[in-house]
């Protein structure tokens, strides 16, 4: 069965809690687990379905790009 994205598709971002060494590890402040790897993610509201997701890296071209969150 194939899903095709439609007017229910959003994108949403989820810290995951994590503490141990990782390239891709993040500190967002605001959030109760501090510390974590951020998961980007293109789903389906309507019928609960994950399209695609997605490690952030924080890299863009190779290079480092700095982030304030």
């Amino acid at each position: 069965m194939t899903h095709k994205l439609n007017k229910h598709t959003t994108i949403g971002e989820q810290l995951v809690v994590f503490r141990d060494k990782c390239p891709n590890y993040v500190f967002i402040k605001s959030k109760p687990g501090k510390y974590g790897i951020k998961i980007r993610v293109n789903a389906d509201a309507k019928n609960f379905y994950a399209y695609n997701m997605q490690v952030y890296t924080d890299k863009t071209d190779g290079a480092r790009k700095k982030h304030v969150l």
